[in-house]
């Protein structure tokens, strides 16, 4: 297995990702790109003796390129050469923490997108009180019509049956529409006709909508909803994670239950959102993650590409 990093992506581009390579557990696995003029000559060599093998890429993305922009121009940055890569079949997965357009953009030109599907989309999974579940999309597509969020449904019900392969025998999962009421009519027209969509779909078992209130509350395997509500959902639990995750800090330290609470939410151990839809695996890493978040999204890039998720993935969007 070989995942490429783009160590050159997000705000902590650089040292601080490099950091999280050094303490990944199969440096052998990692192939890095980055400007080495930006990175700890020391800490490359390190990795190099360990297995890890590096590219070197003078141009990076700064976040405000425009999609025609990036196209035109950035076929020669680190994230769009590890994107070549595994496009080639000479890697396996791709962890970045550039900006989302970079990725969606390069993505879908350099990889490509899954047979029967418009566009990727942010998916992640969470954990609940009843089990797992997968949110789509959190912020690839800000505006979804609502033939994209049916699709999204499928991408999510194909998602959640691929992991419950890999650990039991597969249900049907429950999908349902975020919205801000669970009564029909409630909430914008789109988002009607997207629940109609869901709901009339033979290969779907839709089951309304779903309120913020109730994400955790195990009524669902799959939520979907367009990128810009889904990306607002996603930051505030991550705020709320972190803040509690502080205050629960401040405790005594004999307070051994609520240290482990502490841990358990703290948004580092489940930074890293699969880029799903595209035909490899490809995880986007926050672009503010710390060095243990980017470690994160290294390790779960691994697990998809161990999984098969996106092959997986397609047969059951064949089905």
């Amino acid at each position: 297995m070989k995942i490429a990093v783009d160590l050159m992506g997000g705000s902590g581009a650089g040292d601080q990702n490099l950091v999280a390579c050094y303490d990944y557990p199969n440096p052998d696995e990692l192939v890095l790109f980055g400007d080495p003029a930006k990175l700890n000559p020391a800490r490359l060599n390190d990795l190099a003796s360990r297995g890890s093998q590096f590219v070197g890429c003078q141009h990076s993305l700064t976040g405000a390129e425009a999609p025609r922009a990036l196209l035109k121009h950035a076929l020669k940055t680190s994230l769009a050469q590890c994107l070549a890569q595994l496009a080639q079949g000479q890697v396996d997965g791709v962890v970045s923490s550039a900006d989302t357009k970079a990725i969606m953009v390069l993505g879908r030109h350099l990889v490509g997108t899954m047979s029967r599907l418009r566009r990727p989309a942010i998916a992640k999974a969470f954990e609940g009180p009843m089990g797992q579940f997968y949110m789509l999309d959190l912020g690839a597509n800000v505006e979804c019509p609502p033939a994209l969020l049916q699709q999204f449904a499928r991408l999510g019900s194909a998602l959640y049956r691929s992991h419950e392969a890999a650990v039991d025998q597969p249900k049907r999962p429950r999908v349902a529409l975020l919205n801000i009421g669970i009564e029909a009519g409630k909430g914008k027209a789109d988002s009607n006709v997207a629940a109609d969509l869901i709901a009339n779909d033979a290969s779907l078992n839709g089951v309304g909508f779903l309120e913020p209130s109730d994400l955790f509350a195990g009524k669902a395997d799959v939520i979907v909803c367009d990128g810009y509500a889904g990306n607002l959902v996603l930051k505030t639990i991550e705020s709320m994670a972190s803040y509690l995750g502080n205050e629960l800090k401040l405790l005594p330290s004999d307070r051994t239950e609520m240290q482990k609470l502490a841990t358990s939410i703290d948004p580092d151990r489940y930074n890293g959102a699969l880029f799903a839809g595209l035909k490899h695996v490809v995880v986007k890493s926050h672009g503010s993650a710390s060095a243990r978040g980017f470690l994160s999204a290294l390790i779960q890039g691994r697990d998809y590409v161990r999984a098969q998720l996106p092959a997986a993935c397609q047969a059951a969007l064949a089905t």
